[in-house]
């Protein structure tokens, strides 16, 4: 069942605005000697987008639907929003699930049953390298995220020849911060391509999880080596202490509580500015 937790980790653990053009011009005035007549005017213009649209490509190998908004606020300088919704789905399903169970040789039979669906919410401010005006080039951006995830997992147990199977529900909250390294470059007029290089964000989860199911045929050691079980799902991926479940008669309830990871790399956004 570690599995899931790495899967999760790699979604998560995951995922840039209304616009007007502004121009920036180099002046130069030639001075004219001709009484009552203004000096003449030369400049270069260069112009830039101060606001730009976006939408994530690379989300949909997981079924994630991202937008963003950025927003000039001054010469390389910009703060950005975005939110992502990924509706219930199954992870075997999606493009980077199935890619994932191939290079660990995994059949998916333990996650096959497993059904997520997250938002997330991210802002964030970008600073941008390059002489010209304009959000483009090398950036870094510092940003903040809040997260929510939930899952069913048909979970089962197997205890002296007898096989026990209930729905567990989760539902997370995930708060955090990071950093991300990217490069945003324009590749037509107003068309702009924004590339996510690496970057990674910390926080803490916080949530809770719980199962109806009858289990009133099992022993009380049978529901000890049960409550184990699920304790022991997260504990090579996230840490021991993570989940803490207390199983009875009548199912599972239990807290999650740890930190609040996600990776934020090779990522591709296309974007209109104007």
């Amino acid at each position: 069942m570690k599995i899931i937790f790495t899967l999760m980790a790699v979604i998560g653990l995951s995922v840039s605005s209304f616009a007007q053009t502004v121009a920036v011009s180099s002046d130069s005035f030639a001075s004219d000697t001709t009484v009552g007549k203004p000096a003449k005017k030369s400049s270069k213009w260069f112009d830039y987008s101060r606001n730009i649209v976006k939408v994530n490509l690379t989300s949909l190998a997981l079924n994630n639907y991202a937008v963003s908004y950025e927003r000039l606020v001054g010469r390389k300088i910009s703060v950005i929003g975005s939110f992502r919704y990924m509706p219930k789905t199954k992870i075997t399903s999606t493009m980077l699930g199935k890619t994932i169970l191939d290079i660990a040789d995994e059949d998916g039979k333990d996650i096959e049953a497993l059904a997520t669906s997250n938002t997330a919410i991210t802002a964030g401010v970008r600073f941008y390298t390059g002489s010209r005006a304009g959000a483009k080039g090398i950036y870094a951006e510092l940003y903040g995220r809040y997260g929510n995830f939930k899952l069913d997992y048909d979970y089962s147990f197997r205890s002296n020849g007898k096989d026990y199977r209930m729905l567990i529900h989760g539902n997370a909250n995930g708060f955090g911060g990071g950093l991300l390294i990217g490069g945003q470059f324009t590749v037509a007029k107003n068309l702009f391509i924004d590339i996510y290089i690496v970057g990674a964000h910390y926080g803490k989860t916080t949530g809770n999880i719980d199962g109806i199911s009858d289990l009133r045929s099992m022993t009380p050691a049978e529901r000890k080596d049960m409550q184990d079980d699920i304790n022991d799902i997260a504990g090579d991926i996230v840490s021991k202490d993570f989940i803490k479940a207390e199983v009875n008669e009548n199912g599972v309830k239990g807290k999650l509580n740890g930190p609040f990871i996600g990776a934020r790399a090779l990522g591709i956004t296309i974007g209109w500015g104007f």
